[in-house]
């Protein structure tokens, strides 16, 4: 928890930082706050500014969290309950379907009544239903809850990265990619406390029925930080009523989808690849897949000072070449340690694909904020979703090797995408920061 917590102040420190600074004598008195453009800015202005995004990093933060522990608990859910792997899949599929379902009306709720009041709903609806699956005694119970937490889970997502949007738009300032690393640090910590947990012998119903009151509680302590849109916006939004996505929103859509693809991918087969492939100890290939995840939330946590530098196109083509090349040195490399070192570039590669998708989504003019965020959403959870199954049916034709290729492929698709899906440039231009 204190690793957590360091890496986020330091991030967030960074942020304040990049707005204010000690001034010199030129500019006022000694030790006075005042911005990077020599304007003076007194400490409670920036602090306006900073305090809802503290309150949705924690919410990001909470959610990874929670997801993490319930993903390091599946193995044991699979063994109380004797669970074939076939079993284990349908309430993996469950899960899946329930926040299938839930997206869009997330995204119709954001619409109508903002998403500062769907999240304090949805919150504590993701989190009761973590304790939920804690009650599971059953296969039929279990496929039940997870249906429901996956549902909770689902609008939770739209709602918050409709939040995010809505930050961006208040103080027009990009903070997407550090809000999706508190997120990925957060299901970094969950995995890790259950691992602790599960050693010194605590029960999963006492693991998520704990877990799920301190993020609880956490959370309601955050709620009220949270920052509403505007009347007008709001009402405007209302107006657009349903509307199909449009040309603008499926590119960006099937760019974050095979990115998406890319990173659900790489969780399940990594460690699989370098194990049974490279003949690399079981805790080398949980090295491997841990470099990735930790590069994976460093990138994040330096996205958005690399969206206030670079294109929106710009990212995303160095991304999917960061894929693609990463993953190629890790299926070509007969060094393990090469290996791994690509893995860890690969991770920088996904980190801000999803992120960069949301914010340009969010700037949509042709549909409101909320519908938009969770059709985006929902076809990139698809590619996520999509992609272990897949690399697991071709690996039986071809071979894991070859079929992770698929891997790199989508890497390739995701550095040309800016070009071959024609974003125009309102949709590549400099971030919400510039």
């Amino acid at each position: 928890m204190g690793c957590c917590a360091a890496v986020l102040a330091i991030s967030l420190r960074f942020e304040l930082c990049s707005n204010v600074r000690i001034s010199e004598s030129r500019y006022g008195a000694p030790g006075q706050l005042i911005c990077f453009d020599g304007s003076e800015q007194a400490f409670n202005g920036c602090m306006e500014i900073q305090w809802p995004k503290w309150a949705l990093a924690l919410l990001f933060l909470a959610d990874g969290t929670g997801f993490g522990l319930w993903a390091a608990h599946v193995p044991v859910f699979k063994q109380n309950l004797h669970l074939t792997n076939g079993g284990l899949s349908t309430v993996l599929l469950s899960l899946v379907g329930g926040a299938i379902v839930t997206m869009p009306v997330a995204g119709q709720m954001i619409s109508h009544f903002g998403s500062r009041r769907v999240v304090r709903v949805v919150s504590l609806a993701y989190f009761a239903m973590l304790a939920c699956l804690a009650q599971a005694s059953s296969h039929a119970m279990l496929m039940l809850c997870a249906a429901l937490f996956g549902g909770a889970k689902g609008a939770f997502d739209v709602s918050i990265n409709a939040q995010a949007v809505a930050l961006e738009r208040r103080f027009h300032r990009s903070s997407q990619s550090l809000l999706q690393g508190c997120w990925s640090l957060g299901g970094l910590f969950g995995a890790g406390v259950t691992s602790l947990l599960l050693k010194h012998g605590q029960t999963l119903r006492f693991n998520l029925s704990t877990g799920s009151v301190v993020l609880a509680t956490a959370v309601l302590a955050a709620l009220p930080l949270l920052v509403t849109e505007e009347a007008g916006h709001r009402e405007a939004e209302r107006k657009m009523g349903f509307r199909l996505p449009d040309a603008s929103l499926l590119r960006l859509a099937t760019i974050a989808f095979f990115g998406l693809f890319a990173e659900g991918a790489i969780g399940d087969w990594a460690a699989v690849y370098l194990r049974s492939n490279m003949k690399a100890s079981l805790s080398l290939a949980a090295a491997g897949y841990a470099a990735y995840a930790i590069a994976m939330a460093c990138a994040r946590f330096a996205g958005d000072w690399l969206v206030r530098r670079f294109s929106h196109g710009a990212i995303l083509t160095g991304s999917g070449a960061l894929i693609a090349l990463g993953f190629g040195c890790t299926l070509m490399s007969p060094s393990i340690v090469a290996a791994v070192l690509g893995l860890a570039l690969t991770g920088v590669g996904v980190a801000n694909i999803f992120p960069v998708a949301v914010t340009l989504v969010g700037r949509s003019t042709k549909m409101a904020t909320g519908p938009a965020i969770s059709a985006l959403s929902t076809i990139g959870y698809f590619g996520f979703l999509a992609g272990p199954p897949l690399i697991g049916w071709l690996a039986v034709m071809v071979g894991l090797e070859r079929a992770l290729g698929m891997v790199v492929l989508a890497g390739v698709v995701v550095a040309a995408g800016p070009m071959l899906l024609a974003m125009n440039r309102r949709e590549a231009q400099v971030g919400a920061g510039a």
